[in-house]
């Protein structure tokens, strides 16, 4: 008999369980009967169409505040492109002006060789001819030489 009270009390307990399952099923269903489904759907797209043209319109400013702010970068770097030039310009000159003085050292030294050699050659015919019209200024000349060779003897 014992057995027969825990099956009976144990069948009790799942009608109670079942009873509130079927409580809760009614009020869901009842609330899914009651509930308003959207059956025109053309306010959601306005609202969509209305966002999409601000978020166009937002993003156009954007991209021309970007435009501007690159164009202004452009403008304000740190070395401006006239000022390379002119550098640029600077350094060519001065390189060619120093080429061009140093190819004419190099002349004027040819040109002093020649001019020497000239002389050298032209120097003694010239003295001769000096010396023969003033003997004096030979005697002069020859004591001078002599000191000139020996510049430690008086």
């Amino acid at each position: 008999m014992a057995k027969l009270d825990e099956i009976t009390e144990l069948l009790t307990d799942e009608l109670e369980g079942l009873k509130q399952m079927l409580v809760k099923l009614e009020t869901l269903s009842k609330e899914l009967t009651s509930s308003e489904t959207v059956q025109d759907i053309s306010l959601i797209r306005n609202e969509l169409e209305v966002l999409k043209r601000t978020q166009e319109h937002h993003f156009q400013g954007q991209d021309t505040r970007t435009n501007q702010i690159g164009e202004q970068l452009k403008k304000s770097q740190i070395i401006p492109e006239w000022l390379l030039f002119m550098v640029s310009l600077i350094l060519i000159i001065s390189l060619s002006i120093s080429g061009y003085l140093g190819y004419q050292v190099v002349q004027f030294e040819e040109e002093k060789e020649k001019a020497f050699e000239q002389g050298k050659a032209a120097n003694p015919t010239e003295l001769n001819s000096y010396f023969k019209e003033h003997p004096d200024i030979y005697k002069d000349f020859l004591i001078w030489s002599r000191k000139e060779v020996k510049p430690g003897q008086k």
